[in-house]
């Protein structure tokens, strides 16, 4: 246990993986914890930290340290709070999900915001930064949205953290184009997330994809015409099917071969079908380039 000054705890570093505290500050029920006082009020003044190679850092209670130091909350002169010694960052982690309770639980978007903040990725584009991302990295981490996969592994619970990790680089890259949400879907961001792991100049593919530098000739496109012509036809009907976007990101990641043989290549100038590619091989290929050799898949 440990008594500290409210200054002092505000002061603390956050958890790698706290959520978006700003965020969690706008929600609802603090509204009503600004009016309780007694015991209530007490209550608040009870925090968690961890001790990690000597240093202290908050487990629970960064929401509160927010609103105390913006004066949104009625701040106690001092703090009392239940430290953990841990041995290692996995112990750390561990320790965080645990004091996830009920009544706040983490939403797959606080992870995906938590995981960001993890790896340090500060990213400006609102497609990517929203955090509404996390199917997208399930295609682009075990081949499949949700569900089960090709290799038998369930997924609906697949590690937000490793995925943000695995990408960060990527989602870096990708946020430089600032890609659209009205043609960034998922399948198509499962897709330039591959693509760039395998070959960094595709993001000038990615690029136009966004800018909508589409061109025809003779009534044919170019792949990247071709995907946003897939793009449009997704649109008003089964867009937000899981499987559609898992096809999406097939014939993304065919158009991109297609426009990396170049204008004089065979196929380049087309009706906007393309060969899919397999998604899950993909994956595989990524993990062997980043050193990740395990399963794209939690296996069972």
């Amino acid at each position: 246990m440990a008594r500290m000054l409210v200054e002092t705890w505000i002061a603390l570093p956050g958890h790698p993986r706290k959520r978006d505290t700003a965020r969690q500050a706008r929600k609802g029920h603090w509204q009503t914890v600004q009016r309780v006082h007694g015991a209530a009020l007490e209550s608040l003044r009870w925090v968690v930290a961890a001790e990690l190679d000597g240093a202290l850092i908050k487990v629970d209670g960064h929401t509160r340290a927010l609103l105390w130091a913006e004066g949104e909350l009625p701040a106690p002169a001092e703090v009392l709070a239940t430290v953990y010694r841990c041995k290692d960052l996995r112990e750390l982690n561990e320790l965080h999900a645990a004091f996830d309770t009920q009544s706040a639980a983490e939403t797959v978007f606080d992870k995906v915001t938590g995981a960001f903040s993890e790896q340090g990725l500060v990213l400006t584009s609102k497609r990517l930064r929203s955090g509404t991302i996390a199917d997208a990295l399930s295609i682009a981490t075990r081949g499949v949205a949700r569900g089960q996969d090709a290799e038998g592994g369930t997924g609906d619970d697949f590690d937000v953290y490793d995925a943000v990790a695995l990408y960060a680089d990527e989602l870096r890259l990708l946020d430089t184009v600032n890609p659209q949400n009205e043609t960034f879907y998922t399948g198509l961001l499962a897709a330039a997330l591959l693509s760039l792991a395998c070959d960094q100049s595709t993001l000038e593919f990615f690029r136009a994809i966004s800018n909508g530098r589409g061109q025809t000739r003779a009534g044919l496109m170019d792949p990247i015409a071709g995907v946003l012509n897939i793009i449009s036809k997704m649109k008003n009907r089964r867009a937000r099917f899981r499987l559609e976007q898992e096809r999406l990101c097939e014939s993304s990641l065919g158009a991109v071969r297609v426009w990396q043989c170049g204008e004089q290549a065979p196929g380049y100038w087309s009706s906007g079908r393309y060969e899919p590619l397999d998604i899950l091989e993909t994956v595989r290929n990524v993990r062997q380039r980043k050193g990740r050799v395990s399963p794209p898949c939690n296996a069972s």
